[in-house]
């Protein structure tokens, strides 16, 4: 679905066979599928909470470090430093790292959002 929504059909992502014959010798997902999916483990995981989110100001860096084969599961782990904005809102850093189910490292990134105050909270 991922190929279908962004037009990327890169055999490593569609073509089983051709994939098969590639260093990762089978399919393997999109690496900006697999920012999208931990960046919502994220927001599952209450960093980013829709209540005070406000807009994802940069991603400041991706690594691809590892394939994310078929039947992954994923987890992402997070560190996060808030600031005052000069807007008056809150500004967050996150720094993350996501994982499969051996403990292998597959990604590593930096986000910066924008919060809204906390005396916008109600």
């Amino acid at each position: 679905m991922f190929s279908y929504f962004t037009g990327d059909w890169t055999y490593l992502h569609s073509d089983k066979e051709a994939a098969g014959k590639s260093a990762f010798g089978e399919r393997i997902a999109h690496g900006y599928m697999t920012l999208s999916v931990s960046l919502g483990l994220m927001v599952r995981s209450g960093v980013i909470d829709p209540a005070v989110f406000r807009a994802l100001k940069s991603i400041e860096y991706v690594r691809f470090i590892g394939p994310v084969k078929i039947g992954d599961t994923l987890t992402v782990f997070y560190s996060s430093k808030r600031e005052a904005s000069r807007r008056g809102t809150v500004c967050v850093k996150t720094d993350a790292h996501t994982i499969n189910q051996r403990n292998e490292t597959v990604m590593e990134f930096g986000t910066t959002h924008l919060e809204k105050a906390p005396a916008e909270i109600r």
